[in-house]
């Protein structure tokens, strides 16, 4: 079976730009390294800046009282924040 003249707009437009002069030209205005961006990421650099920003945030080492206070207060199924507070700790 064979259909004529159905959408052929489409694709006698693709197989005009696919032709390979049309496809010469194209090539090389894309393909000049004058008209591409050249984005270089130190992944390294940038996890320092984000621990030495999260260290900035915390204060000073706890103390063994406090740390025995707190392991105190969550022993067991205690906890007294609520989970509400705690989603918006992780949240914010």
């Amino acid at each position: 079976m064979e259909i004529n003249n159905v959408g052929m707009g489409p694709i006698s437009a693709y197989k005009k730009l696919t032709k390979p002069s049309s496809a010469k030209r194209h090539s090389s205005v894309y393909g000049s390294r004058a008209n591409t961006d050249k984005v270089d990421f130190n992944f390294g650099r940038s996890l320092a800046a984000a621990q030495s920003a999260a260290a900035a945030r915390t204060g000073a080492p706890a103390s063994e009282e406090r740390l025995a206070a707190l392991a105190e207060k969550y022993a067991g199924d205690n906890c007294p924040v609520s989970a509400e507070a705690v989603a918006q700790a992780m949240i914010a």
